[in-house]
């Protein structure tokens, strides 16, 4: 079978030397030597992977190609169009750390929770009808942040719509990563608010807002940069995405798919394939070979509940992610071995450095953002829509008309697919997953598997 890399030796040396940074967790998450056999054992792994394909170890597919922009709006310096409009807070544009231009916008709050505003008016006008939009954006705290919101006008704000950038809930804030440039796609459509009587004219937008809210235990900064105009597809998508490869996706789920010729995505926790309750090595291959399903990446050890990648250390979390990777190869998966499914969707700016080494895209469960675009706003922090008991199938089928109207991206993951009454949050009933597989069939809108998704960017 070869022997372990040396990249694998080196990860194992620093196993075995390094104290827990997260002692509450020993003994929890797995011991010392089981980390080191873990790495060890994806080393081997990836060789023997590797001879089957002629020796050499395959790199992670490249990452979507960023979408260029249509039109940029601003540039957020020296000339930008946006001002200070409330009483509260303060702004100004600085020239240092930048990613575009000769300059970004600081904005920062006062701390105790009131809206902070800059505003950009009278425009020429700006056709948004076929575009999403993409923006820059920065928070020194984001533990502090409660909301940061785009405004839209074709009247001075007379009437005016409202779409959220980040913030929301406590998943929804991991998407900022502390003090770190992310990129912010919006796919317009859907506000969270609407003011006035008629709905703002995409085709002619002349009046646009940004706006910092605090949770009013101390002041935000944030900065912004390039606000910009994406092209979207033709057409929304919807994947589906089964976490866990539970027995009840392949008894259950597969037969509706394959009733409408639609496919999904699977992510195995690789030793929980083929023990009680979980599909086996088998009928995962019939998922990828008979029904054109993706077999994706997980992790490799049945992790405590709501323990992720951010729980873990850095050699803890490159067994899961090289172990999981590894034993795809190993059995055969390659459409889907490029992509990754976090651990209970947890992610930090640590993970996600990790994970690209390794992996050519991260999938999350934000949900509160609105849809995903495509190509997403970074492969690395793809949103999603985590789907428990108490989404109705209607609200699942609202979410697919969204997607087909805005032309989005909508991710739909499930856990446990189940006869009769659903037992737990993550348990969904067969005959509610039916009933959203019928209205997805007629939709609207391309269902693809992730690996399509994000290889052709669509």
């Amino acid at each position: 079978m070869g022997t372990p890399s040396a990249a694998a030796i080196a990860v194992a040396d620093r196993a075995a030397t390094t104290p827990s940074a997260h002692p509450c967790h020993h003994g929890r998450v797995r011991d010392r030597v089981r980390v080191i056999w873990l790495v060890l054992l994806a080393g081997h792994l990836l060789l023997a992977a590797a001879s089957a394909d002629g020796g050499v170890v395959h790199p992670p597919a490249a990452a979507v190609p960023y979408a260029p922009a249509v039109a940029v709006i601003d540039l957020f310096g020296p000339d930008t169009r946006f001002a200070h409009q409330s009483t509260a807070g303060r702004s100004t544009v600085v020239d240092a750390g930048t990613v575009r231009g000769e300059g970004s916008l600081s904005v920062t709050t006062d701390g105790d929770g009131t809206q902070v505003n800059v505003r950009a008016s009278d425009l020429a006008p700006i056709d948004l009808r076929d575009a999403h939009l993409r923006l820059l954006l920065r928070v020194d705290r984001p533990e502090l942040l409660d909301d940061v919101y785009l405004y839209l006008s074709s009247d001075g704000f007379a009437g005016y719509e409202t779409y959220r950038l980040a913030g929301g809930s406590e998943d929804d804030l991991a998407y900022v990563l502390p003090d770190r440039w992310i990129a912010v796609t919006v796919a317009l459509g859907t506000p969270v608010a609407r003011v006035g009587e008629d709905a703002v004219d995409l085709g002619r937008v002349t009046d646009l807002q940004l706006s910092l809210v605090d949770l009013g235990r101390g002041p935000v900064t944030a900065h912004v940069d390039v606000l910009e105009v994406i092209a979207r597809p033709a057409r929304g998508a919807v994947s589906l995405v089964f976490d866990d490869a539970r027995d009840g996706v392949y008894r259950l789920a597969r037969p509706l798919l394959d009733r409408h010729g639609l496919r999904a995505s699977v992510a195995p926790i690789v030793e929980l394939v083929g023990t009680p309750g979980f599909m086996t090595v088998d009928e995962l291959r019939s998922l990828e070979l008979l029904a054109g399903w993706d077999v994706v990446a997980h992790h490799v050890s049945p992790l405590p509940d709501e323990i992720g990648l951010v729980d873990l250390e850095d050699d803890a979390v490159l067994a899961e992610l090289l172990g999981a990777r590894a034993w795809l190869l190993t059995h055969g998966f390659r459409r889907g071995v490029d992509h990754l499914v976090y651990p209970y969707g947890g992610f930090d700016a640590r993970s996600i450095e990790l994970a690209r080494g390794v992996f050519a895209s991260g999938r999350t469960i934000v949900r509160g953002l609105g849809q995903e675009t495509l190509p997403p706003a970074d492969p690395y922090r793809i949103r999603a829509l985590s789907v428990t008991e108490r989404d109705a199938p209607e609200a699942l089928m609202a979410a697919i008309d969204r997607a087909a109207r805005e032309r989005s991206w909508l991710v739909l993951v499930f856990h446990r697919v189940v006869d009769g009454v659903a037992d737990g949050m993550t348990a969904y009933r067969a005959m509610d997953l039916a009933a959203v597989v019928v209205h997805l069939a007629a939709a609207d809108v391309d269902v693809v598997t992730l690996s399509e998704a994000l290889v052709t960017g669509r």
